[in-house]
């Protein structure tokens, strides 16, 4: 029937783009995008996204991207969608334009709508309140910035349904700073309003008419912050620390002792995903047992570890000052939040606990870290994973792993992609930086690195946190060659 054509040939399209991007052939896969785009360009534009996202390695998703950015029209959707692929692809700037220019859209559609004047914004997407990790840094920046004066005079409301609040103690928290309805005929208008006055917080309009990237937004609310001389975001109350610690007591952690929060993401977080999904979600993982030096340093110094997580995770052998709260019967997510703000200082990889230990200021230690999607406080120190080339064994230095392709939140598979293998923290230095770390909370702290400095000046990185000097000095031949 005639009628049936336009879907006859938009499959037949679809048919094309699958069997171009299977071969991974870059050139063939735009040839089918810009020979078919009339047919449906709404749909064939969304087919290549989707492609790209789930199965062309990521060279192939930036020369795809670098001919296609072109054809994709300046709408809200589709600028969204090519922030998405820009940002896991290590294109940050690039990212952050499309980001930008989704959010102006958002903010000129949002404009024309009949309670705009109002000023009421609902920040959207609702699976905010469903990240440990997530919550904590989008609203920390958010809360800084309101508290600041530094955004619209919006009235900020998150629809955050209670079933699926990841951690209800730490939402909480942020009462002050966003209203949060979780339940009744109040959370069902608010879902209905969400699209029509979404407030998407991963490109933040400012009140002096910026859009800040999410990893912007995060490192201009820390200079600020830090510039006001405010102490940290969130606290809990004498009486919930003095309870918590009342219940980790009856697991083996002195009421009376200072300890040190730990964290290691392993395997066991994601669970079932398989291909390229697995290998984007390991890169962050850490060997657990590369940590029980660490362990050893603190305890001999006096301390306590106290180490969190999922009780899925590696079982971890008896020792002096250990407590392993993550296969404790008395985890809970208000603990999780005692144990975060009561600690000295927390050791973390680049997961959920490492950001809630800044809007509770306290210090860390950021190990294997991403140097480029790091979100960290002046208080911390950090150690990056090594990128080795597979060809010739050569680690690339400082400015290389700063630089693009390596830049923003490159998916993990990328850098096989790339032919780089992850180089993950030796024992030693974990190690070291712990003694680094209580060194400098004893006022010992060793002066700024010039040379470190100038590679960020030049990359374009303004962190306000320095690499470990431990491990920089064991590194910085690699790091920085020829200095």
């Amino acid at each position: 029937m005639t009628g049936d054509r336009p879907v006859s040939k938009v499959e037949s399209a679809i048919e094309r783009l699958h069997a171009a991007a299977r071969t991974g052939d870059v050139g063939a896969l735009l040839f089918e995008v810009e020979a078919k785009i009339l047919v449906d360009p709404e749909r064939i534009l969304r087919e290549a996204f989707s492609l790209l996202h789930e199965l062309a390695p990521v060279p192939v998703t930036r020369a795809a991207l670098a001919r296609l950015t072109p054809l994709f029209p300046k709408t809200e959707a589709f600028q969204n969608d090519l922030g998405f692929l820009l940002h896991i692809s290590g294109d940050p700037e690039g990212a952050a334009a499309a980001f930008g220019i989704s959010a102006e859209r958002r903010e000129e559609r949002v404009a024309k709508h009949p309670l705009a004047s109002t000023g009421l914004r609902i920040v959207h997407p609702a699976w905010l309140a469903g990240s440990f990790g997530e919550m904590a840094v989008r609203l920390n920046y958010l809360a800084k910035f309101r508290s600041l004066g530094m955004l619209p005079p919006w009235q900020v409301v998150l629809p955050a349904p209670k079933e699926s609040i990841v951690n209800e103690p730490l939402l909480d928290l942020f009462a002050p700073y966003v209203n949060i309805v979780k339940s009744g005929d109040l959370l069902a208008k608010t879902q209905s309003l969400a699209a029509d006055l979404a407030l998407d917080l991963t490109c933040l309009p400012m009140a002096d008419g910026r859009f800040l990237y999410v990893q912007d937004a995060f490192r201009a609310a820390e200079h600020a912050w830090a510039a006001a001389g405010r102490g940290p975001l969130l606290s809990l109350s004498p009486s919930r620390l003095s309870a918590g610690r009342a219940s980790l007591a009856r697991i083996g952690l002195p009421a009376d002792a200072w300890f040190v929060a730990m964290h290691v993401r392993d395997p066991a977080f994601h669970g079932e995903a398989q291909g390229r999904s697995r290998a984007d979600l390991a890169a962050r993982d850490a060997d657990v047992m590369t940590y029980l030096p660490a362990i050893e340093r603190i305890v001999a110094r006096g301390g306590h570890v106290l180490r969190l997580g999922s009780n899925k995770a590696p079982a971890l052998p008896g020792m002096p000052g250990f407590v392993d709260y993550a296969h404790s019967e008395v985890r809970s997510p208000e603990l999780d939040l005692v144990a975060i703000s009561a600690a000295r200082f927390m050791i973390a990889t680049a997961s959920g606990p490492a950001h809630v230990s800044t809007a509770f200021g306290t210090p860390t230690i950021h190990t294997n870290a991403f140097p480029t999607n790091l979100h960290v406080a002046a208080r911390d120190i950090w150690l990056p994973k090594l990128y080795r080339r597979r060809a010739d064994g050569r680690t690339l230095d400082l400015a290389e792993s700063l630089s693009a392709p390596f830049r923003g939140d490159l998916r993990g598979s990328g850098f096989g992609d790339y032919g780089i293998e992850l180089v993950a923290n030796e024992p030693e230095d974990i190690a070291a930086a712990c003694d680094e770390m209580l060194d400098r909370l004893d006022g010992r702290t060793p002066g700024d690195d010039s040379e470190v400095a100038g590679v960020f000046d030049r990359t374009g990185n303004p962190f306000i946190a320095p690499i470990s000097a431990s491990f920089l000095a064991r590194h910085r031949a690699a790091l920085l060659p020829g200095r």
